[in-house]
């Protein structure tokens, strides 16, 4: 036997677990983030659509000279102001949007959101015709909005707009955290 040999240390393997689970560690700080997004953005998109929508109906009335006092014979429908949306490119502004117009005449889009246009004087709304999952992958478990809430400008200045859960006595939320608390 060699006794110059230098003993082998009993937490070489210690250091070895750790430094692999260092590394599986920042593999999965970088990709988690690519899963587990979406919410925020989904819902501006939302947002920004209803504002088009809005804007749109508005630059209808101006055109065929209504006002909110004044209403038209006859229900506004998408496709009187799809002209009016914005469009640079000279795409469909649907398609661009990923709209499409159902048989009741509101705006659509795949994934169950309904663009309720409304009479003049009434801010358009946004319908939810089944649960919106705010996660874009399905492998990860994200929060919900409930089929039936409606999302629609706020008449308060200071948000921008309100949640009403489905049910008579729902009181409007006034932010997506409130509404997901309920």
């Amino acid at each position: 036997m060699n006794s110059d040999a230098a003993p082998k240390s009993n937490f070489s393997w210690l250091r070895t677990i750790l430094l692999l689970l260092v590394i599986v560690g920042l593999l999965a700080a970088i990709a988690v983030p690519n899963f587990v997004g979406g919410g925020p953005s989904k819902t501006s998109g939302i947002i920004n659509i209803l504002r088009n929508v809005d804007a749109a109906k508005e630059q209808w009335a101006i055109e065929h000279g209504y006002n909110n006092k004044m209403s038209p014979a006859r229900e506004i429908t998408a496709q009187d102001i799809t002209p009016f949306f914005y469009h640079e490119d000279g795409k469909n502004p649907l398609t661009r949007l990923g709209l499409v117009i159902d048989k009741d005449g509101n705006l659509r889009n795949p994934q169950g959101v309904v663009f309720v246009i409304n009479p003049l004087g009434f801010a358009p709304e946004v319908k939810f015709a089944k649960a919106f999952k705010l996660s874009d992958h399905s492998g990860f478990f994200g929060p919900k909005i409930p089929k039936g809430t409606v999302m629609r400008f706020s008449t308060n200045a200071d948000d921008i707009v309100e949640y009403v859960l489905p049910g008579q006595e729902s009181k409007p939320c006034k932010s997506l955290s409130e509404l997901l608390a309920r």
